[in-house]
């Protein structure tokens, strides 16, 4: 199958999101346990936080568009799953470590939401 410029740009920008991706997840560090109250506004989970939507409104939107989704739709499916996986994430948090983060959820958002406008604009 030949790509076009188009697609070739979308599977390149893709493919860098996942190795930002693969980068985040994989870094440790060692820590403090979470219970110690500090949630700064600019930490390193953040910024997994914002990779890891980024990379799922990015990737969800081009599943859309590939499934022939109009652009506004797509950006709608897009960011709604990308949300409602950060909101699980951290429902997830409260559960398990009594540590939910409204500061990562937002982090969340803007993530999904700079994936779905990137993936439009490139679009």
């Amino acid at each position: 199958m030949l790509l076009t410029v188009k697609h070739s740009l979308r599977f390149i920008l893709i493919l860098f999101l996942i190795f930002n991706l693969i980068g985040c997840a994989t870094y440790q560090e060692a820590r403090p346990p979470a219970s110690d109250g500090k949630d700064e506004w600019f930490a390193s989970d953040k910024l997994k936080h914002f990779s890891a939507s980024f990379l799922i409104g990015a990737a969800t939107y081009s599943a859309a568009r590939w499934g022939d989704a109009s652009k506004d739709d797509a950006s709608i499916i897009a960011f709604s799953f990308s949300s409602s996986l950060g909101i699980v994430k951290e429902i997830n948090d409260e559960i398990r470590r009594d540590n939910w983060s409204y500061k990562d959820l937002i982090w969340d958002f803007m993530g999904g939401a700079a994936g779905v406008s990137l993936s439009n604009a490139v679009d």
